[in-house]
C-alpha cells in the first residue's frame, strides 16, 4: 500500500514560529538558527510540534539531503562521480581542505540539528496541553534524530565533540569540547537510538515514511552496527547486534520489497509513500517557488537524466555520471541497469530521447526521474522528490552480510535475504526460488565479494557507497582501480573523471575538521593527514 503525502506544511511551521519571534527574514533561519526563550516558546503542543519539525528540517537543508548529498560530496566513490566546474577545488573533486565550504556547512548544520534536539528535549516538561505519551513520542523522535546526526558526523569526520545539552550561544556550533573517540561517538549513537525505539510508534501508525518509527530505528541500528563492525573499529561483536536488529523488523511481518524496482523511485518522485520498502526518507514538497520555497530540494536535478531544454519533462543537469566498473556489474536481464544508468539523454523541446554514444562515462544517473513528478510547473532550480535514507533492500543486504561474517559463510537466511533482492532485479517473483538468478553454494569470501557488488547494483547513487568502501577498508584501492579504467580523452567528462580519481588519496577516508571550527573550539584536534 502507499499513501499520498500528509501534512504538507509541516516543515513550514518551524519557519512560522521563527518569524513570530522576530526573525526578520525567512533566510535568517538558515543563516543564524534560533534562540528561543524556553519560558515562552515551548509552552504548548503547537510550539513543541513546530520545534520538532525544526529538528527534522535539518535533513532537508541544502548542505545535506537537500542538495550536496545528491552527488556533490563524493559519496559515490567507485560507482560514479559528479562533474561541475563550480565544484572544482572542493570535496566534490576529492580536493577537500579544512576550509572547504561544503564540509563546513555539513558540519555546521548537523550540530545545529543536535542543538535543536537537545533544546527540545530539555523543554518537554513545559507544555500543559500534552499527555505524557505525546511528550514521550516527541522525545523519542528527537533522541533518534540526534543519534542520526552524530552518525552522519562520525562516519565522515571520525571522532567529534559530543554535547548532550543545549547551548544558548548565538554561535550554536562553537562548543568548547574535545574530540571524543570514534567508539565513544558510536556508543552515544547506540544509546540514543536504542532508548528511542520504545518511545516511537510502529511504522503503520506514523503519518509518513518521513517520520521516525520503530522500523526506521531498527533499520538504522542495523546500519550503525555494520559500520562499527568494519573499519576503523573492527568490532566483530556488532554483527550479532545487526542481525538482532533485522530480526526485530522481520518479527513485524510487514516489510517487503516492492515487486518492481523502478516503482520505488517513481513513488519518491510523486510524493507517494511505500513504507514497506522505503522505511525512512527525507520529505520535499512543491516547486521551489512561492509559499513552498523552503520545502523543495534537488533530488532528480543534481542526479537526474540530462535534460537542458524542456521544463515540462523536468530540467536536470546530468552531472552525476556512472563509471564503467558499475556498468560492468549488471548481468543481462538485470532491470536495474537501464533504470540506474540509462543510455540516453533528453534533447530538444519537446524532449526526445537521444542515445548517449561513446564511453559509459557520458551517461548520467537515471534513478531519480523528474518526468514522474506531479507538481506543475516543474522548476529548473528545485524538485519535490523525496530522498531515501534507508530502504528494506539495503537492510536485507546488510543482513546477508552480517550473517556471512558472523558464521564465516552464508546461512540459509543470508541466501533468503540476498535472493529477494536479486529476484526483483530480474523481474522474478520475490518468494519463488529462481534458477539461475538465486545464489547458492558460495563460500565465505566469494559471498562477501558478491554482497559488495550487489550493494553497488542495488543502492548506487543513494549516498552509501563511500561509507561502504571505508568500512570494508577498500576505499583507496577501489578508487585507484577506477583510475586505471578511465579512458584517455579530451572531453570535459573524461578529464574530470581522471582528475577526481587521481586526486583521491588515503586520507580521504575521512574529512578534515573545518578550520573555522578549530579556530573557535580550541579543544578540538584536526584529523590525521589534514
Amino acid at each position: 500500500m502507499f499513501g499520498y503525502k500528509k501534512n504538507m506544511l509541516s516543515i513550514l511551521l518551524w519557519t512560522a514560529i521563527c518569524l513570530f519571534v522576530s526573525c526578520n527574514k525567512v533566510l535568517e533561519v538558515k543563516q543564524t538558527d534560533y534562540i528561543l526563550d524556553a519560558e515562552i516558546y515551548y509552552s504548548n503542543k503547537k510550539q513543541i510540534t513546530a520545534a520538532l519539525n525544526g529538528v527534522y528540517s535539518v535533513l532537508a537543508e541544502s548542505s545535506l539531503y537537500g542538495d550536496h548529498m545528491q552527488g556533490r560530496l563524493g559519496l559515490e566513490a567507485d560507482e560514479g562521480f559528479y562533474r561541475n566546474a563550480f565544484d572544482d577545488n572542493s570535496v566534490t573533486y576529492y580536493e577537500a581542505s579544512p576550509s572547504d565550504t561544503k564540509i563546513l556547512n555539513y558540519w555546521t548544520w548537523l550540530y545545529r540539528g543536535i542543538n535543536r534536539a537537545n533544546t527540545l528535549m530539555e523543554n518537554l516538561d513545559r507544555p500543559k496541553d500534552m499527555t505524557e505519551d505525546e511528550k514521550e513520542q516527541v522525545r523519542g523522535q528527537a533522541l533518534f534524530l540526534r543519534g542520526y546526526f552524530y552518525f552522519l558526523l562520525v562516519s565522515k569526520f571520525g571522532g567529534v565533540a559530543i554535547t548532550l545539552t543545549a547551548t544558548k550561544s548565538s554561535s550554536i556550533y562553537s562548543y568548547q569540547l574535545p574530540n571524543a573517540s570514534v567508539r565513544e561517538v558510536y556508543e552515544q549513537i547506540l544509546e540514543d537510538m536504542t532508548n528511542a525505539v520504545d518511545m516511537v510508534p510502529d511504522i503503520q501508525q506514523v503519518e509518513s515514511s518521513g517520520r521516525v518509527s520503530k522500523s526506521a530505528i531498527w533499520a538504522m541500528l542495523t546500519r550503525v552496527n555494520m559500520y562499527m563492525a568494519g573499519y576503523p573499529l573492527r568490532d566483530r561483536s556488532r554483527y550479532q547486534e545487526a542481525i538482532a536488529a533485522v530480526d526485530k523488523l522481520r518479527e513485524l511481518n510487514y516489510h517487503t520489497l516492492k515487486s518492481s524496482y523502478d516503482s520505488v523511485f517513481i513513488h519518491l518522485a510523486r510524493d507517494e509513500y511505500y513504507p514497506k520498502e522505503t522505511i525512512w526518507e527525507v520529505e520535499f514538497y512543491g516547486t521551489g517557488t512561492g509559499l513552498y520555497t523552503t520545502t523543495a530540494g534537488n533530488v532528480g536535478l543534481n542526479n537526474g537524466i540530462e535534460n537542458l531544454n524542456d521544463p515540462d519533462k523536468g530540467y536536470a543537469n546530468g552531472n552525476l555520471h556512472p563509471t564503467a566498473w558499475l556498468n560492468s556489474l549488471y548481468q543481462t536481464g538485470d532491470v536495474r541497469k537501464d533504470w540506474n544508468i540509462p543510455d540516453f539523454r533528453y534533447v530538444g523541446k519537446p524532449a526526445t530521447k537521444q542515445t548517449v554514444g561513446g564511453s559509459v562515462y557520458y551517461r548520467s544517473c537515471g534513478k531519480f526521474r523528474r518526468e514522474y513528478e506531479l507538481a506543475s510547473p516543474k522548476n529548473t532550480a528545485n524538485t519535490p522528490q523525496n530522498a531515501p535514507i534507508i530502504r528494506f533492500s539495503d537492510v536485507l543486504l546488510l543482513y546477508a552480510e552480517a550473517l556471512n561474517e558472523k558464521y564465516e559463510g552464508p546461512t540459509e537466511d543470508a541466501y533468503w535475504a540476498i535472493n529477494q533482492v536479486r529476484r526483483r532485479a530480474f523481474g522474478q517473483p520475490l518468494t519463488a526460488a529462481t534458477t539461475p538468478v538465486d545464489l547458492s553454494g558460495y563460500g565465505y569470501p566469494d559471498f562477501r565479494d558478491e554482497i559488495k557488488e550487489e550493494r553497488a547494483r542495488e543502492l548506487c547513487f543513494e549516498g552509501l557507497r563511500k561509507d561502504d568502501l571505508v568500512r570494508w577498508n577498500d576505499f583507496y584501492r577501489n578508487m585507484k582501480n577506477i583510475l586505471l579504467e578511465v579512458p584517455t580523452g579530451t572531453t570535459l567528462v573524461l578529464r574530470d573523471a581522471k582528475e577526481i580519481y587521481t586526486n583521491a588519496s588515503e586520507r580521504d577516508i575521512i574529512w578534515p575538521i573545518p578550520a573555522s571550527e578549530l579556530g573557535v573550539n580550541k579543544k578540538l584536534r584536526q584529523n590525521s593527514g589534514w
